[in-house]
């Protein structure tokens, strides 16, 4: 058996899903391949985003989507020193995934797409002006595949491995996201609490060459907690990748590796990237010219890029940075008016806002404490 598409997305992702919703919509005969048998299962994303962010896109959260709002963020230095940013008035909500992607899947079928579930993308063709791909018992073919997989395409040396657990606990603070640096214990990354309902919480830890499950598990060792559900969930912090398409191969999301460095949160840019695409896609495959593709990245970038490179240059400063450093920063910025910088930024570009909100002053304080040459020159970059 073979059927006939414009497009053949590989992965019902929160990308793939947008892809196929705007594509539809523009025309395009769409089939979206789900490897999983229910959209949104397992849930691997912890749902942080701003509203801002989303209705710019044109994806609000509906009904039941939403399942907590942030009214700060705390971090904890390796000593317990803490910083607290005031979050109110930057619109930042918890989603409840599953609900959320099982929404734009069901925007993507109303606007005319095809949502086929437990059908794995396999080995893809490309030939000439099209692409076979098998999936499940059936060949697809179509004029282009959008990679929307997730790490199993992104750039393999931006991979973290992950844990996440939701669990339930009196010492959950309701509306509050928490951040716990430790450069031993979750050495190039942190553990997190996020509140998703009274005295439940999304908690997670990540970092280089630590076993996830084991620091999860130390971080909550003390803690009187129910775990509701354990999941293992990689994550990637590598930056874009190079090129956001290859021959009639085009990646959206985290297979483009539109994911923030600093915190692995990609929602927006990742619904930003999958929309974008569309538009070019359709435009290619309208006037026949799939030169125009190049324009999806160059747009992507036009809008991210800056912020991107921001990440990526705290990111890489970070990852150098000892629990004394550490402790250090953390006194400069509770010596700063940063709180009230940050509460009025955008929480979708944190790391320009970081940069711009300590200054040239603030970055020197923090590089004279650090005994690095390398993290002061990354602080220091222009």
């Amino acid at each position: 058996m073979s059927r006939t598409y414009d497009v053949f997305v590989a992965g019902g992702s929160i990308a793939g899903l947008t892809f196929a919703s705007e594509a539809a919509k523009l025309g395009l005969n769409v089939l979206v391949a789900e490897e999983h048998p229910e959209v949104g299962e397992p849930e691997k994303c912890d749902g942080l985003v701003s509203l801002r962010g989303l209705r710019k896109y044109g994806y609000p959260p509906g009904a039941g989507v939403i399942q907590d709002r942030v009214d700060s963020a705390v971090l904890h230095s390796p000593s317990g020193k803490t910083f607290t940013v005031d979050a109110e008035g930057l619109e930042v909500v918890v989603l409840d995934r599953s609900a959320y992607d099982k929404q734009v899947s069901a925007a993507a079928e109303a606007a005319g797409a095809s949502v086929m579930t437990g059908r794995r993308a396999g080995e893809a063709t490309e030939t000439g002006d099209s692409v076979t791909v098998n999936a499940g018992d059936e060949e697809v073919k179509a004029k282009f595949l959008v990679d929307a997989t997730g790490p199993a395409s992104s750039p393999k040396h931006g991979i973290l491995p992950a844990a996440k657990y939701e669990v339930e606990g009196d010492w959950i603070r309701e509306h509050v996201v928490e951040v716990f640096l430790d450069a031993g214990k979750y050495p190039g990354f942190f553990a997190w609490v996020i509140p998703f309902g009274e005295h439940k919480a999304k908690v997670g830890a990540a970092g280089r060459g630590v076993s996830p499950f084991k620091a999860l598990d130390g971080f909550l060792e003390g803690r009187s907690t129910t775990v509701l559900r354990r999941v293992a969930a990689p994550i990637y912090i590598g930056g874009p990748a190079q090129s956001f398409v290859r021959g009639r191969r085009i990646y959206v999301g985290e297979s483009a590796g539109q994911v923030k460095p600093t915190t692995a949160g990609g929602i927006l840019t990742s619904l930003a990237g999958a929309a974008t695409a569309a538009r070019w896609v359709s435009s290619s495959i309208h006037e026949g010219r799939p030169s125009l593709l190049a324009g999806y990245q160059k747009e992507w970038e036009g809008e991210f890029v800056k912020e991107m490179k921001a990440m990526l240059r705290l990111r890489g400063a970070f990852e150098k940075l000892s629990n004394q450093d550490l402790d250090g920063v953390f006194s400069v910025l509770a010596a700063s008016k940063m709180t009230q910088k940050l509460s009025q930024t955008d929480f979708d570009f944190h790391a320009t806002a970081l940069l711009g909100a300590l200054g040239m002053p603030g970055l020197l304080k923090i590089a004279g404490l650090v005994a690095s040459a390398e993290v002061r020159s990354l602080l220091l970059e222009r």
